[in-house]
């Protein structure tokens, strides 16, 4: 027992505390929160995978947040999708506007909100508006939604002269049409009110993500939908069986729930040994909860094993993040984790030097058997999850993982409902619709699947390298861009251009939407240019002034994406 314990304790050091570190921003994102935050400018700004969109939209909240401290309600915080809200601190688009589904004309929905008092009254109290994920809203959404804001301030500028902030990548999931209407994705940039409403739409172009230049060349020829024969071979190349020194296994994306619910249980029912089961723990009004909870990325209910393969849906620290995968290695209760040389501190994790020791589960899960006894004396009944994970510094990190809490807030910080579970989810599979967002250091896709546009996009560049990334099937006829998509971005221009900080000559931001040539890409009605000669086309608006929820809306696209 004495072995285990050290085997255990060895290079785990105890953490008196973990502190995040404070965002850092590079210079052009710098200038795009700039435009927001000192300028209160209406910014759409937007990059490839890899391109700190998240990062500086947190940075941006924040800065909001402490301007508008004195009236916090002045800030209110969406995203097209729960998951995206969820990732932001926020709520649903949907849910912000009180809109239900949507599908009602202008006039019908403001006469819903006005018998709405909340709805009504975050409409009125708000002065800047963030919309995440923007390529998932509709572009008849984003018209009505404008007309809302006019009707219910009593102001005749867009949205009612509210201050729009929004992000996206519209080369990712489409918006769901109205099935009614059975008619193509609208995109938002497409909308009436689109030019009026923004005053700037801004090219990222640094990127930070991808660890290797040639692979973030060919995901940007593939995003575009543009892609070389050079390209194509590489691609073909990925197919080989990723092998993994460190025991974990491939993540594989999948394009419906479904296939990722199949392929989930059917490897957790291989593994040997007893399930855990976990139960969240939900708060909240009966009659809404249910539906406010229903698509959180925190499941109602987790079955592991020792064994199972892992994703933190949470960040923990700064390598230990939302979308960190890991093994389980045992179940202990906390005093029985405590013991065993493991240091537990709100959470955070410990440090092992053993996981590559081929002999270290099965001695640690021997360890956790003779403290059974003492613990079931002391009625300590609660086994919680000890997880190996490959952190993001390269290094493997062993934590007990426990419960976290997830809320649906308004804006005003009322709780509509909460969730208390394990921030896991099983990770051998994912749906690219939940994958969105996720940086993976090892995916598996299959392309033969791949039904919509973006989708091959979004599920290749969830990879860091081309060595983390295995593709079957790949075909050119899978590598699909909405010709609309790139006519649009062939018009963005630098957060310097905006800020009259630098003239961008042709080409500059060619180098962010289509690759090292400089040239623009052709579309159905031949080849644009970046829309910029000498200065760049900054759009001023025409007529304006110098938790998270969940709703019907979101059923809606689950049925559509799986």
């Amino acid at each position: 027992m004495d072995e285990i314990r050290e085997t255990i304790q060895e290079g785990v050091p105890r953490l008196a505390s973990a502190k995040k570190s404070a965002i850092t921003l590079s210079k052009e994102q710098i200038h795009v929160e700039d435009l927001v935050v000192n300028y209160g400018k209406s910014v759409f700004f937007t990059g490839p995978a890899g391109t700190g969109k998240s990062v500086l939209m947190r940075s941006i909240i924040e800065k909001l947040k402490k301007k508008y401290m004195r009236d916090p309600e002045r800030v209110a915080v969406t995203a097209s999708t729960g998951l995206a809200a969820c990732n932001i601190g926020g709520m649903t688009l949907h849910s912000f506007s009180g809109i239900g589904l949507g599908k009602d004309d202008a006039p019908t929905l403001i006469k819903k909100i006005r018998k709405n008092a909340k709805a009504k009254s975050r409409w009125q109290k708000t002065k800047v508006l963030v919309i995440d994920e923007i390529s998932m809203v509709d572009g008849d959404l984003f018209d009505k939604l404008s007309q809302i804001g006019r009707t219910l301030r009593n102001n005749g500028r867009p949205w009612g002269g509210i201050q729009l902030v929004i992000t996206g990548d519209f080369f990712q999931l489409p918006p769901v049409p109205d099935g009614g209407k059975h008619r193509e994705s609208k995109f938002a940039f497409d909308a009436a009110t689109w030019s009026t409403s923004i005053d700037h739409t801004i090219g990222l172009t640094e990127v930070f993500r991808q660890k290797d230049p040639e692979f973030a060349n060919m995901l940007n020829e593939m995003r575009l939908g543009r892609i070389s024969d050079a390209t194509i071979h590489n691609f073909r190349q990925l197919a080989r069986p990723l092998a993994a020194s460190d025991g974990l296994e491939v993540t594989e994306l999948f394009p419906t729930r479904n296939e990722v619910e199949s392929s989930n249980t059917r490897r957790l029912q291989a593994l040997k040994g007893e399930s855990h089961r976990f139960d969240a723990i939900d708060t909240g009004d009966p009659v809404i909860r249910d539906k406010l909870l229903a698509n959180m990325m925190a499941p109602a209910t987790l079955d592991l094993k020792v064994g199972a393969q892992v994703m933190l849906i949470k960040n923990m620290d700064e390598t230990l993040v939302n979308g960190s995968v890991g093994t389980v290695m045992a179940f202990m209760t906390e005093d029985q984790f405590e013991h065993s040389g493991g240091e537990l501190v709100n959470g955070m994790p410990a440090t092992s030097s053993n996981a590559e020791d081929a002999n270290f589960g099965k001695r640690m899960r021997a360890f956790t058997h003779q403290l059974d006894a003492a613990a079931a004396a002391r009625n300590e009944t609660t086994l919680l999850p000890i997880v190996m994970f490959h952190a993001a510094d390269g290094q493997s990190r062993m934590i007990q993982v426990t419960y976290e809490d997830w809320k649906v807030e308004l804006p005003s910080g009322d709780v509509q409902a909460s969730r208390k579970q394990l921030p896991l989810i099983l990770a051998w599979a994912l749906s690219i619709h939940k994958a969105q967002g996720q940086t993976l250091e090892r995916v598996k896709v299959d392309l033969g699947r791949v039904f919509e546009k973006g989708q091959a996009y979004v599920a290749l560049s969830r990879a860091t390298t081309q060595q983390g990334l295995q593709v079957l099937r790949f075909s050119k006829d899978k590598v699909m861009a909405h010709p609309k998509v790139v006519e649009f971005y062939n018009k963005l221009y630098s957060a310097e251009a905006a800020l009259g900080k630098k003239k961008t000559a042709s080409g500059t931001i060619s180098s962010f939407a289509y690759g090292t040539s400089g040239k623009a890409l052709e579309t159905g009605k031949g080849a644009r240019g970046a829309g910029v000669k000498g200065q760049a086309p900054i759009q001023q608006a025409k007529g304006r002034a110098g938790d998270f929820g969940f709703d019907e809306e979101e059923e809606h696209m689950r049925a559509a994406y799986g």
